[in-house]
């Protein structure tokens, strides 16, 4: 048998409903709850703990009673993600128009991803083994916050971890290093409560976070020095890009694009990455709404004929994504450009 849940289900609702049983580890600390799961789906636990402002530490403990699929809708995410698995396996199908990606949840690797739109997803535990995942949220603002110039700029190596909110997120996996594993366990047994349990589990989340950022330039500047695409090719990723937004209602598909510009598809996305900081299809989606946006302040457009220009077939997606990424409904935007 196999159970199919939303996010919301899973995660959401079940915790809301569960709010007046809520467990205390530090009675001391209001800040750090812990909430059982619903025995229905899952045994267990999950520890939320709120380190400071933008900063948070969570704790899954469970083991799903039956083959447990998670659906992630696409989504606007405002905090950096670093996750963790320690125990129990499984994987993520990540998904958008052009692309699939399949990353494996082990005990051996370790999943980053940055803030910014995230693509609709499915988390697949086949493996009804106990699961034991730790998660680091923070705000791009702490990430900030240790960077050595005045105004917070983020070194090269490190400014793809934070997106503009109508970009697709950029995810990678990798693998946990012994020191990590250290940190981690220091973390989970933690023997302080109040004030010095708190300084003491921002320390190590923050040592971790150090961890991974230093992989991560590692990373990048090792992908800098050995594939870092030539004039020539960069120059056909910007004719591809060309090609691409020539046709929004019917747009090439990837392998078609790549044939195209005469690269394969892994030079076209390293290249899409690297000439605009985002996915192929990113760049399409960020280019479909602000062109729907100039149209609804500039044009005497109603919003389906806005949708059909820009290359969504229904009005009804595309005035979610508006809206996810200005605020207000195509019809409110326009009306506000009217006065």
């Amino acid at each position: 048998m196999t159970i199919k849940l939303t996010w919301d289900e899973f995660f959401v609702e079940q915790f809301q409903e569960a709010a007046e049983e809520k467990l205390q580890w530090d009675a001391s600390d209001e800040r750090d709850v812990t909430y059982q799961f619903d025995a229905r789906f899952s045994q267990g636990w999950r520890r939320n703990i709120q380190l400071r402002e933008g900063l948070s530490l969570l704790v899954d403990r469970h083991q799903p009673i039956e083959h447990l699929l998670i659906n992630y809708s696409e989504a606007e995410t405002s905090n950096i993600t670093f996750l963790f698995t320690l125990s129990g396996k499984g994987k993520g199908v990540f998904s958008s128009r052009l692309t699939e990606t399949v990353y494996l949840y082990l005990p051996t690797k370790y999943f980053l991803r940055s803030n910014g739109s995230s693509p609709r997803s499915v988390g697949d535990f086949s493996d009804i083994d106990p699961i034991s995942i730790l998660q680091i949220y923070f705000h791009p603002s702490v990430l900030r916050s240790f960077a050595t110039s005045p105004d917070g700029e983020l070194p090269k190596h490190l400014q793809h971890l934070i997106q503009p909110p109508s970009k697709e997120v950029y995810w990678r996996s990798g693998d946990t290093t012994p020191m990590m594993v250290t940190v981690l366990q220091q973390i989970l047994q933690c023997p302080y409560q109040g004030i010095v349990k708190r300084i003491y589990l921002e320390s190590k989340v923050t040592e971790l976070i150090a961890l991974v950022v230093a992989h991560e330039i590692a990373i990048q500047q090792g992908e800098d020095e050995k594939s870092t695409l030539k004039p020539e090719q960069l120059e056909r990723v910007h004719y591809a890009k060309e090609i691409l937004l020539r046709d929004l209602s019917n747009p090439p598909t990837l392998e078609e694009l790549a044939r195209q510009v005469g690269l394969n598809d892994f030079l076209l996305k390293k290249g899409f990455r690297q000439a605009f900081g985002t996915t192929v299809f990113g760049e399409l989606r960020a280019y479909r709404i602000e062109m729907a946006q100039r149209l609804l302040a500039e044009q005497d457009f109603t919003v389906a004929e806005v949708a059909y220009q820009v290359g969504y077939a229904s009005v009804g997606a595309f005035a979610k994504a508006f809206h996810k990424r200005f605020g207000l409904s195509p019809k409110a935007y326009q009306k506000a450009c009217r006065k």
